[in-house]
C-alpha cells in the first residue's frame, strides 16, 4: 500500500507545480485534459491541441529587436523598454523530455496566441516535432497556428525575448545560442532545479509577460565572459586546419566569430571564440591524474599549477561549480573574473577575483607530467590533453602548445589614448545577458533559502 502511494504521488507532479484548476484548463485554441490514473500506476499525459500547427522557417520571420535598458549605469536594476514596439519573435526553450513542463509549453502558447497574436513563436527544432506530434495525434482541424523554426545561427537573428521554462540549466543552454552574438532579454519561469535564475514561478506567467509587453519589467545584467580556444597542432603534429577546427564548433551547436588573436607566433594558429554566463572549466577529464597549466595576468606570468583543472567564473557562476570547488560568492552586481583551482597539488593557491580589464591565458605546458596519486611524478609519452567546457557544455580537448584567453565580454577595447565615451557606455549595455527579475533583493533570498547561508547549529528544544 505504501509503494502504491508513493508511486501515485510520483504520477502526478504537474498539477502541484502549475496549480492548474481541475478539472481541465482551457486557453484559447488549447484544450489541456489532466493525466488518468492507470491501472498499472503508469501515467501519459494526453496533450490536444485545438489548432492545426504549421512548421515554418524562422528565416520568414523579420530581424531581431534590439531594447533598452533605462537607468544609471550604476543603477542595480533597469526598465527593460522596447522603442521601436512590443516583442514579435518570442523564443522558448524548455527542459526535455519532462511532461509538466510540456504541459506549461502548451499553456503558454495559448496564452500568447490570445493576448498578444501578432507574436510569432519560435522553438528549437525538437520543441518544434513534440508540437507537431501532438497535433497529429488529435483531430484535423482548420484553425491554423504558425511555429517557426531553423538553425540555432539563424535563430539567433530573428529572437527578440527568451522565455526559459525548466532549470538554471535550461536558461544557461538557451543563452549559449548567443554565444558570439547578443542574447535578448531573459524570461525564465521555474520548472526544474531549484536555481538563482528563476525568480518566477510558472503561475505567475500572465503577469510576468504583460509587464514585458507594456514595459514596465525590471532587469538585471548578468556578466558574461569570453574564450579565444587557441589550438596549435592535432595529435598528429600538423596545424589544425580551420575546417577541422569548424567541424569541433559545429559540435558545440553554435556559430562562432574566428578570428587569429595571437599576432606574436610566426606559424599559423586558429581560434575559436566562445561566451560564457557562469564559468569556463579546463579540466583533466578521465585523465587519473593532474595536470599542469601555465597562468598568465596581463601577459605577466602567474603560476604553474598542478591541478585536477581550472575554473574562470563570471559572478553569476560563483554559486555553481566554482562554489563546490571552494571558490568565493559574489554578489552578480560585482564585474569581475573569479579563478578557482580544482584540486590544486598546493596548499597556497587560493580563488582570485580580478577585475573584469583582466587578460587571462592559459597555456597547456609542451611536455605535460601526470602526477599519480602517490605523488610520484611519470613523464608520459604520450600527449596529455585536457577538456574545455563551457556553461557545462564539452567544447574541445586541447593538447601541449594550445591555449586559452578569457576575458570579460562588456570590458571595452580601449587604446591607451582613448577615453569612454557615451557610444562605448551604449556598447556596454548591449553586453551580457539582462534577465528579468522580481527585485533587488532576489540574490540575498537565494543564498539564505538555497544555499542556507550562515546557518547555525541547531539546539535542542
Amino acid at each position: 500500500m505504501l509503494f502504491a502511494l508513493s508511486q501515485i504521488r510520483k504520477i502526478l507532479p504537474f498539477r502541484n507545480q502549475l496549480q492548474i484548476p481541475p478539472p481541465f484548463f482551457s486557453a484559447k485554441g488549447f484544450n489541456i485534459q489532466p493525466s488518468a490514473l492507470c491501472k498499472s500506476l503508469h501515467t501519459k499525459i494526453n496533450h490536444k491541441l485545438n489548432v492545426r500547427v504549421k512548421v515554418r522557417p524562422v528565416n520568414d520571420l523579420p530581424p531581431q529587436k534590439t531594447p533598452k535598458y533605462i537607468g544609471g549605469l550604476y543603477t542595480p536594476q533597469k526598465m527593460l523598454v522596447w522603442p521601436s514596439g512590443p516583442p514579435r519573435n518570442i523564443l522558448i526553450v524548455k527542459k526535455p523530455h519532462k511532461n509538466h513542463v510540456t504541459e506549461a509549453l502548451l499553456i503558454l502558447l495559448g496564452h500568447i496566441y490570445k493576448k498578444y497574436p501578432k507574436c510569432n513563436i519560435i522553438l528549437k527544432k525538437e520543441a518544434a516535432k513534440e508540437i507537431e506530434q501532438i497535433e497529429k495525434d488529435g483531430k484535423q482541424l482548420t484553425e491554423e497556428r504558425s511555429i517557426y523554426t531553423g538553425t540555432n545561427s539563424e535563430i539567433v537573428g530573428k529572437a527578440d525575448l527568451l522565455i526559459s521554462l525548466g532549470g538554471d540549466g535550461t536558461i544557461l543552454r538557451g543563452v549559449s545560442m548567443f554565444s558570439s552574438g547578443t542574447a535578448p532579454p531573459v524570461l525564465s519561469f521555474s520548472l526544474g532545479t531549484l536555481g538563482f535564475l528563476l525568480p518566477f514561478d510558472f503561475k505567475d506567467y500572465e503577469p510576468a509577460l504583460r509587464s514585458v509587453f507594456e514595459g514596465k519589467a525590471k532587469v538585471m545584467r548578468r556578466e558574461r565572459i569570453e574564450c579565444h580556444i587557441i589550438k596549435k597542432k592535432k595529435s598528429d603534429g600538423n596545424e589544425m586546419s580551420a575546417g577541422e577546427l569548424e567541424k569541433e564548433e559545429e559540435e558545440f551547436e553554435a556559430e562562432e566569430d574566428r578570428d587569429d588573436i595571437t599576432e606574436s607566433n610566426s606559424y599559423s594558429m586558429h581560434s575559436l571564440h566562445v561566451h560564457a554566463m557562469n564559468d569556463i572549466v579546463m579540466h583533466r577529464g578521465a585523465l587519473p591524474g593532474l595536470i599542469n597549466l601555465d597562468v598568465f595576468i596581463n601577459g605577466h606570468f602567474l603560476t604553474r599549477t598542478t591541478a585536477d583543472g581550472l575554473i574562470f567564473a563570471t559572478p553569476t557562476g560563483s554559486t555553481a561549480y566554482s562554489l563546490s570547488a571552494g571558490g568565493s560568492i559574489v554578489h552578480p552586481f560585482v564585474r569581475c573574473i573569479m579563478i578557482t583551482s580544482i584540486c590544486p597539488r598546493s596548499l597556497s593557491f587560493r580563488p582570485l577575483i580580478l577585475p573584469t580589464n583582466s587578460k587571462i591565458t592559459v597555456k597547456i605546458t609542451a611536455k605535460n607530467d601526470l602526477i599519480s596519486a602517490n605523488s610520484e611524478q611519470t613523464d608520459l609519452s604520450g600527449d596529455i590533453t585536457a577538456k574545455l567546457s563551457v556553461d557545462g557544455i564539452p567544447v574541445t580537448e586541447l593538447g601541449p602548445g594550445d591555449e586559452i584567453h578569457v576575458l570579460s565580454e562588456s570590458e571595452p577595447k580601449l587604446n591607451d589614448k582613448e577615453d569612454i565615451t557615451e557610444a562605448h557606455i551604449e556598447k556596454y549595455m548591449e553586453k551580457g545577458v539582462w534577465c528579468v527579475t522580481r527585485s533587488d533583493g532576489d540574490w540575498v533570498n537565494g543564498i539564505n533559502g538555497m544555499l542556507g547561508f550562515n546557518t547555525g547549529f541547531h539546539t535542542k528544544p
